[in-house]
């Protein structure tokens, strides 16, 4: 089968999240990425927690379908082979803080003089230039300087951040997605060009909604009401407590008759629509939390799963606040293919994250583990045309990593 970018080489220079997940975006749809390690050791994530035969699963989950070539990138040999990797290459992309690429000699300006077709993408935390370059970029620090954290939590408690790195992943995305529009530009234009995706601007832009109304109006948007969906939104989009303990997403607000429903689905008597308390009040904004007590009782009569099966029969969209375990034993996520599993002769059977969108003609394939530092030296070096024995030579210098002659004298060992 061939896959949309079969014949695209990367050579990727990127660590932890940010880099690596938008770099497996393109590996997994065809892209032929060669990830460059430090000899060893690997890139820094692969020393994260929690681990699975002494390598990082975070590491795992962003970095299937790539090859791993270890060197010594200071040396004069290892930046000569990075430049005859580049000469054949379509993509180099990294996530170092801005300058460190130049500092190595692999800025754009001397690589796009080797290949003018180069795409040289760059992630980063605050951007390319500017008053925060020489910041250190980070999650966190992205939530709050965007205003996300400051929307995040209830009205009377503190911002609060996401339960995940959200900004890495994110951004990771819109740098897979800068990278793929390079690509397409290339084809027009026959050049190459500098590809920018930083933490910052990605949380600024995920809440673009709500962008416009400050901009525009001067709207605020103070943190929401306790276990509001969003701020400015009434009871009917907010979280409930069941008699289990467990919790339950209201969406009633956004849907015709949705309060006559939820009473329905609840046996709430009278009905709310009927209760003189609230009949003429507007159910999907703020003045409406008054209501909120009738439905928390509601809620607590009865378990998740039977709030579930009524909302069903009442035409509600149901929504059972899972915890992370049990998003992986839901129908429609095992239907969704949401979980793959990886076999590796050092790691053994891992299970990730599946392909998060489909493609009917040519979707994405698991064709290669995530790589054990070094696993392709020779492979990749080959390709170049370097010799068994200069790859040796290269190997004894400490240009090259020798991890895998490493590990055949260990197995022979064993």
């Amino acid at each position: 089968m061939t896959l949309p970018y079969e014949g695209i080489r990367m050579i990727d220079f990127t660590q932890l999240e940010q880099g690596p997940s938008g770099t497996q975006v393109l590996a997994d749809y065809g892209v032929d990425v060669i990830k460059v390690e430090r000899m060893d050791v690997g890139e820094i994530g692969r020393k994260q927690v929690p681990q699975i035969n002494g390598v990082s699963l975070y590491y795992m989950a962003n970095n299937r379908n790539k090859r791993s070539l270890s060197m010594d990138v200071r040396t004069e040999e290892a930046k000569e082979i990075v430049y005859r990797l580049v000469e054949g290459a379509d993509i180099v992309a990294s996530n170092f803080r801005p300058g460190v690429m130049d500092r190595l000699g692999f800025g754009y300006d001397r690589l796009s003089e080797i290949n003018p077709r180069i795409i040289w993408a760059a992630a980063s935390g605050y951007g390319l230039s500017g008053p925060y370059e020489k910041r250190i970029g980070q999650d966190l620090l992205a939530q709050a300087m965007s205003g996300l954290m400051s929307m995040t939590g209830e009205r009377d408690g503190p911002p609060t951040p996401t339960g995940t790195w959200i900004a890495d992943y994110m951004a990771a995305m819109l740098f897979a997605q800068g990278m793929m529009i390079a690509l397409a530009a290339r084809e027009k234009t026959g050049r190459g060009q500098v590809v920018e995706s930083n933490l910052l601007n990605t949380m600024i832009a995920s809440h673009l909604q709500e962008n416009a109304g400050v901009l525009n109006l001067g709207q605020e948007y103070p943190r929401p009401e306790r276990g509001s969906g969003h701020s400015g939104s009434g009871p009917l989009y907010a979280i409930y407590r069941c008699k289990d303990d467990k919790y339950f997403a209201l969406m009633g607000g956004l849907i015709d008759d949705g309060l006559e429903r939820v009473c329905r689905a609840l046996d709430i008597q009278p009905p709310l629509t009927e209760d003189p308390r609230f009949k003429d009040l507007n159910p999907g904004n703020e003045e409406a939390w008054t209501m909120r007590p009738v439905l928390e009782e509601a809620f607590m009569r009865f378990t998740r799963a039977e709030v579930e099966e009524r909302f069903e029969r009442a035409e509600l969209p149901p929504g059972s606040v899972y915890e992370l375990e049990e998003v992986f034993r839901d129908r429609q996520v095992r239907h969704n293919d949401m979980v793959i599993e990886v076999e590796h002769p050092a790691y053994g059977t891992v299970k990730l994250t599946g392909f998060p969108f489909k493609l009917s003609d040519t979707p994405a394939t698991l064709r290669r583990s995530p790589p054990v530092v070094g696993e392709h030296n020779e492979e990749v070096l080959g390709e170049l045309g370097y010799t068994s024995a200069r790859i040796r030579e290269l190997q004894s210098a400490g240009v090259v990593g020798s991890e895998n002659l490493e590990r055949d004298r260990d197995a022979a060992a064993d």
